[in-house]
């Protein structure tokens, strides 16, 4: 009973057991992350423009950099495969693409890496090549740059790695953006200075300099400085400087030998920057800049130089001004600023002689003298008037002058200013200059001048009613107030296009109108002018204003000007009774729209490509019998139908027009004649002012960047306007392609404006021509429709369909020189936009463009073109190549029969970029069965089979391929040919072949494999030694005598193999005699090796599971080498693991697999015995 219960337990705890394992409870085990930091050291290497090294310790902003990580694995780390480490690159460098790449150590790939150039994050993934080796280690090399836009402030940078031990820290100096290194400036100590305070800075460049010099001469009128002091100086990377502290005397000697200031510094090199300060006295009052030069040098410097112009704000010695002026008492009032340099004066120099025209007097008792003092602006105030008894004042004379001398009473040292007036001693008639010098007693003299204006008669414009057509004007008469006699006034139009209203006419003495019986008006002949004559003597003011009417159609002669003159004179007798006379003009210039009698402009709507015309005719309001308008419409512009309307023209009085009431459409017709000439004609006799305003489009036209039109009006066939043109500015007219590109990573990101200014265009067709440092990458083209505002800006729409709107090709030449062409599949009448993608093959800083053209055809042919360029940022890193070009050749064969080339065969062929793929080329064998990719980057490539020759089937598989030198690289793709249903012989073959339809048949072998049948084997044995039995036709059932029949199967793809995990797998390929076979790339998940006679094992790294491939090179005998390509699927056991929802799989594992078998087996074994005792126990009963 108790042997019961215990084989009862065990059954129990065995098949619990089962459970747990079989339910997946035991998680599978996940990569971890490495914490401890393995980066050991970092070395960083600085390169110039030139690619040299940098041996000096400060650097340019924005230099290459190399940086080389030392790392490596403790030993007996406990690491496994698919562990991975995590570190970031500093911010202070410039990454411009993703990075990737193979970890290396001793020729051995160890695992890989990656970088986000986003977050400058490494990533470091190991294989399983850690687990079984010690001492791994290696170096992750990155080139880079400074990045300007992280590194700011100071020129003094401290960049911080973390590594095993703690931290490494990098200290930089980086040269500022200077533009010299020395500087000087210099300042002086404010207004009426007597020193000037000088400042140098030198090796703001932070070189390194021997036996540094600083010398500057003083130059004549400065005195060498008292007191040096030097300074240190912090320089900021934007060339700003901020003073440091005092540098001991020690660290410098100063010399100032021969009026030559010279600093040597004792410490050897220098190689940060200094200020250097000292100030140098004034002994040249009277000079009024310094300019001085600083030479900086070494003896491993060439000498350089800063010179600095210093201007000294003295006040002057003598200075004279007009500072007022009154027309009606012809009064002048002067001011003279005398000493204002605050020199020390003798009595007997302190005088001044003033000297002004002689048809002036000086005004009694206008003469007053004040004491002035100064801020340190030089800004003066005046102090309490100086008393008379300190001065005194002399008549003076010269030749055609008149004028007086002040002399001062005592020495003087302070600044004074000297007020006073002269007056005309006669009338101004003609307007005049009058000129008045001073000299002072030490020889100094200035001059100034002051302009009299004649007031005896004045005339101007008044007020315009472009309306009514009038203007008003103003005669102001005897404004200086003299004694006039026997006044007459006579206004003339000289050119006939004025007429008095003489009802306007008007005569005020100051602002009271003149009695009637003061004066007498002749306005007889309006269109003429008129005439007042004066009853009695003025001794006043007087003003006279009226109003004439303008009209340019009176203007005699014709066409001899299109202003309107008027012309006042005055006669009378003054107090000498003496006959005077004086003649003055007035000019009325009119608005535009008034000459040419009419106007016009537009607009233009890129929307709707229209352009809106507006026409003013006859502003003029003439009254004409027959009016018609005429207006060519240039540029191709078709009228709008039904587009045009009349508009009545409301003119206020200053003239500015404004769109009235409509004009019934029976009062006007329109037609376009001949030429395109747009004619209105109004039906009535009109004379009033109209609008005119119409729509024309450019549909269906070539539009160029401006409209120009050119309206006219007639009366019957006479032109009564001017010629009324207006240009409309077309936005993005006459443009057909703009390109725009910015870089994007490792792509430049291009965009192509087309038909922007929406010109009507069939057979449109963009060709683009790029570089050669970079490849199109075909997936990348998408145009775009568009919509367009009035005002022409563009805004990108839906995508366009490939094919049904348009079509693009890439065209790559025997040099591999690539172009493409788009070419639209319908008339296009509107703008788009293209987009595409290039994959940057140019070396860091190096140029990329792009030219491209448009061409098309409309009434005439169109070519237009435009090229872009870009300065490319390329960072690259460990395992990848910059600069390589190569190439790779791809012959397409038969499985059976190398010999047979295939045409037909279509291969993609994409870079690989990280984890991206971009496809670059798509290409077609030819006759020979090959395609020839050209001027390939180093990196790594995918090729892939997307078309299989005629007859044969695709070849499904990725061949990877590796460029890393100039030289050509061979790749092979066989194809096997596809199989056809089998006939059965008339005779009856050997072994009747088992031929599914798809199947191709095999011939079988004397000894069959005994598990290649398609079913199960009626023998529990097969027979070493099977004679087939012969049957008189084939049958799809295996015969049921003890005969082999192996089923036909597919010829394998030599290049696609596939084995479980951690199970090895082996092949042969064909070696030509005196050939040599060997591994060319290894694979990145396993070894392999390959024997002289073809054979080759590959086995994945343990746990491994997924794609990898390896590649067998066969140099033969004359050098030439072949590469082959064979990819291996490691695939999974089924374990039973878990689905991504948790549950567990229901897959079985294989025989083999690693797995809790032996538990497996263990508890089968127990449950045999249990059952066998139990037996046993029965049949003892």
């Amino acid at each position: 009973m108790l042997k019961k219960k215990t084989s009862v337990l065990l059954v129990a705890l065995l098949i619990i057991m089962q459970g747990i394992y079989g339910f997946g409870f035991l998680m599978p085990a996940k990569a971890a992350t490495i914490s401890s930091n393995i980066i050991d050291s970092v070395a960083m290497s600085v390169y110039d423009s030139s690619d040299h090294v940098v041996t000096e310790n400060v650097y340019e902003q924005g230099s290459k950099v190399q940086l080389d990580y030392f790392w490596s694995l403790p030993n007996s780390h406990g690491y496994h495969n698919g562990d991975i480490f995590t570190f970031t690159l500093p911010q202070q460098f410039l990454l411009f693409n993703d990075l990737s790449g193979p970890l290396q150590f001793e020729d051995e790939d160890v695992g890989a890496f990656s970088v986000n150039k986003n977050n400058h994050q490494v990533t470091m993934t190991f294989n399983n090549y850690i687990e079984s080796h010690d001492n791994v280690k290696g170096i992750l090399t990155f080139k880079t740059q400074f990045d300007t836009q992280k590194i700011t402030g100071s020129t003094t940078q401290i960049i911080k790695m973390p590594i095993r031990s703690g931290e490494q820290i990098f200290t930089l100096s980086f040269k500022p953006s200077v533009t010299s290194t020395i500087g000087k400036s210099g300042v002086p100590q404010g207004f009426n200075a007597k020193n000037i305070d000088w400042t140098v800075d030198v090796n703001k460049a932070l070189n390194s300099v021997q036996n540094a010099v600083v010398t500057d001469p003083i130059p004549a009128g400065l005195d060498v400085p008292v007191t040096v002091a030097v300074y240190s100086l912090d320089m900021n990377l934007n060339g700003t400087a901020v003073q440091g502290a005092l540098v001991d005397v020690s660290k410098y000697s100063v010399s100032t030998t021969g009026n030559i200031l010279k600093v040597s510094f004792t410490d050897s090199p220098i190689q940060s920057a200094y200020r250097i300060q000292y100030k140098t006295p004034i002994t040249d009052l009277d000079k009024a800049s310094f300019e001085n030069t600083a030479t900086f040098e070494g003896s491993n410097k060439a000498p350089v130089n800063a010179t600095a112009t210093v201007t000294v704000q003295h006040g002057t010695a003598l200075d004279k001004a007009s500072t007022g002026y009154s027309s009606s008492t012809q009064t002048i009032d002067w001011a003279i600023k005398y000493n204002y340099n605050k020199k020390s004066i003798a009595q007997a120099a302190a005088f001044l002689t003033d000297l002004f025209n002689d048809s002036e007097e000086l005004v009694a008792g206008s003469i007053h003298v004040y004491p002035v003092t100064q801020n340190s602006s030089g800004v003066e105030s005046l102090s309490s008037e100086l008393p008379g008894a300190q001065y005194t004042v002399s008549t003076a004379t010269g030749t055609n002058q008149s004028g007086f001398k002040l002399q001062f009473n005592n020495p003087i040292s302070s600044a004074y200013k000297i007020t006073y007036q002269t007056k005309a001693i006669q009338r101004v008639i003609d307007n005049a200059t009058i000129t008045n010098n001073v000299t002072s007693g030490s020889g100094n003299s200035d001059t100034a001048t002051q302009g009299m204006n004649q007031v005896v008669i004045v005339k101007n414009v008044g007020a315009i009613n472009y309306n009514a057509k009038t203007v008003e004007w103003n005669i102001a008469v005897n404004g200086d107030s003299q004694t006039m006699n026997s006044v007459v006034i006579t206004d003339v139009f000289p050119n006939k296009g004025l007429h008095l209203i003489p009802v306007s006419l008007t005569v005020k003495e100051g602002a009271t109108p003149m009695s009637p019986t003061d004066y007498t008006v002749d306005d007889s002949a309006v269109d003429q002018g008129f005439q007042i004559i004066f009853n009695k003597p003025l001794s006043g003011p007087v003003n006279i204003s009226y109003t004439t009417e303008f009209n340019n159609d009176w203007i005699s002669p014709v066409g001899s000007t299109t202003n309107f003159i008027n012309n006042a004179k005055i006669d009378w007798i003054d107090s000498s009774l003496n006959a005077q006379t004086k003649t003055i003009t007035s000019t009325f210039t009119p608005r535009n729209e008034v000459k040419n009698n009419g106007f016009k402009n537009g607009s233009y709507n890129a929307s709707t490509k229209q352009l809106t015309w507006t026409i003013g005719v006859n502003y003029n309001s003439k009254t004409l019998a027959v009016a018609k308008v005429e207006d060519v419409l240039e540029s191709g512009q078709q009228l709008v139908a039904n587009s045009l309307v009349l508009y009545n023209m409301t003119l206020p009085a200053n003239g500015n027009p404004s769109q009235g009431t409509v004009v019934d459409s029976a009062d006007y017709t329109y037609t376009v004649e001949s030429g395109n000439k747009l004619v209105v004609t109004f039906v009535q006799p009109i004379s009033s002012p109209y609008y005119i305003v119409f729509k024309t489009s450019l549909d269906s036209k070539l539009i160029g960047d401006k409209v120009n039109n050119t309206a006219r009006l007639f009366d019957g066939s006479a032109p009564v306007s001017g010629n009324l043109t207006a240009s409309v500015a077309i936005p993005k007219g006459g443009e057909y392609v703009n390109k725009n590109g910015v870089q994007d990573g490792d792509k430049i990101n291009w965009t192509i404006d087309i038909n922007r200014g929406q010109s009507t265009v069939a057979d449109a067709k963009i060709v683009d021509t790029p570089t050669e440092n970079q490849l199109l990458l075909p997936g990348s083209f998408h145009l775009f429709a568009t919509t367009v505002a009035a005002n022409g800006d563009v805004t990108k729409g839906a995508e366009l369909t490939k094919g049904t709107d348009y079509t693009v090709a890439i065209i790559t030449d025997d040099d591999g020189k690539q172009t493409f062409e788009l070419n639209f599949l319908h008339e296009i009448s509107t703008a788009y936009v293209l987009e595409y993608q290039s994959l940057i093959v140019a070396g860091d800083k190096e140029t990329v463009s792009n030219k491209v053209s448009f061409s098309g055809n409309n009434v005439t042919s169109v070519t237009k073109d435009t090229t872009k360029s870009i300065v490319v940022g390329v960072s690259s890193g460990s395992g990848t190549g910059s600069g390589i070009r190569g190439s790779l050749t791809v012959k397409k064969v038969d499985s059976a029969d190398s010999g047979i080339r295939l045409s037909g065969a279509t291969f993609d062929l994409y870079r690989k970029s990280g984890s991206t793929r971009s496809l670059i080329s798509t290409l077609t064998t030819d006759a020979t069965g090959t395609v020839v990719f050209k001027k390939l980057l180093a990196g790594d490539y995918v090729v892939k089979e997307t078309a299989a020759p005629s007859g044969y089937t695709l070849d499904a598989s990725e061949h990877l391929v590796a460029v890393n030198s100039t030289a050509g690289i061979t790749l092979n793709v066989s194809n096997t040919k596809v199989a056809g249903p089998v006939t059965p012989p008339a005779t009856p073959p050997v072994t009747p072949p088992v031929t599914p339809p798809v199947t191709p048949p095999v011939t079988p072998s004397p000894s069959p494999d005994p598990g290649s049948g398609s079913g199960p084997d009626p023998n529990p044995t097969p027979s070493p030694s099977a004679t087939p039995s012969p049957t008189p036709s084939p049958s799809t059932t295996p015969s049921p005598t003890p005969t082999a029949s192996p089923s036909a199967k597919p010829s394998p793809t030599p290049d696609d193999r596939t084995t479980d995990k951690d199970t090895p797998i082996d092949g042969k390929i064909e070696v030509p005699k005196g050939a040599i076979p060997s591994i060319g790339k290894p694979p990145e998940h396993g070894k392999a090796t390959i024997d002289p006679d073809g054979s080759w094992t590959y086995k994945p790294d343990q746990g491994y599971i997924g794609k990898d491939t390896i590649t067998i090179v066969i140099k033969d005998p004359d050098g030439n080498e072949t590469e082959t390509f064979i990819d291996i699927n490691v695939q999974d056991i089924p374990l039973g693991t878990l689905t991504a929802n948790g549950i567990p799989g229901q897959t079985l594992p294989k025989t083999g697999e690693t797995s809790h078998l032996y538990v497996e087996i263990a508890g089968l074994a127990l449950i045999l015995a249990g059952v066998m005792l139990r037996k046993r126990v029965w049949k003892k009963k």
